[in-house]
């Protein structure tokens, strides 16, 4: 791979946190491999330190939120209605987790006096409810595109790429798919024990699901980087 391409990714906020989301789950997955209770401990140390990072970046969101939701709007752009309530939904979530979590991290740093440990089962169950709607509006769009790619007719001009075009916008559902279950997974599991699989999944478990979400979120940005490189 360009090494400008990988820089060019660097250099954007999502790439540099899709960067640090990946390495953290990588390490969480090496405890697994280590003898040394030790070596362990500065894996999961050095996993934390990742993910804190992650969490300060995201202290940040608020604005850039807030003008995807207004450049949305009601979302007349979007033809499904379904679809269309799915993601007012998702950004009406994501709106109110921002600033949950902001609380939740200066309650965690002693900044301000809050019940941090509260917040933070709060803070999860908003990420999973994200992550339910995002698996939701991905399996809409497959079906979606499915109807579409059988109403194609060969006798219509370029119907070969049509059917590439519409095979490739399914692969990447279908990988959007797999990422949000991959994450819903492991999130539950840091809900409190007793609800649903809480605190049932291993240091490791947590770090192979990550790992794999990660790795596949990682592929598809840097594959569409790549393409929009070729295309220029």
């Amino acid at each position: 791979m360009d090494i400008e391409i990988l820089s060019d990714y660097l250099d954007t906020y999502y790439g540099r946190d899709k960067i640090l989301k990946t390495m953290s789950y990588v390490a969480k997955l090496a405890t697994v491999v280590v003898t040394s209770k030790t070596a362990e401990a500065r894996l999961k140390t050095f996993s934390s330190k990742l993910s804190e990072c992650r969490v300060v970046l995201r202290l940040l969101d608020d604005i850039p939120t807030f003008n995807s939701a207004k450049k949305y709007g009601w979302g007349q752009q979007e033809s499904d209605w379904f679809v269309r309530s799915v993601e007012l939904i998702q950004i009406a979530v994501d709106m109110i987790y921002n600033p949950i979590e902001h609380i939740y991290w200066a309650g965690e740093n002693q900044i301000l006096s809050v019940n941090y440990e509260k917040l933070d089962n709060i803070t999860t169950w908003f990420w999973i409810v994200s992550l339910c709607l995002s698996l939701v509006k991905s399996l809409r769009k497959i079906n979606q595109l499915k109807m579409k790619k059988s109403q194609v007719s060969e006798s219509c001009t370029n119907w070969r790429k049509e059917n590439e075009r519409i095979n490739l916008d399914i692969h990447r559902q279908l990988l959007a798919c797999l990422c949000s279950t991959l994450d819903m997974t492991y999130a539950v599991s840091y809900l409190p024990p007793g609800l649903l699989w809480g605190g049932t999944l291993k240091t490791w478990h947590v770090g192979a699901l990550g790992t794999i979400s990660s790795c596949i979120s990682l592929y598809q940005a840097l594959r569409t980087q790549i393409m929009q490189k070729k295309n220029i």
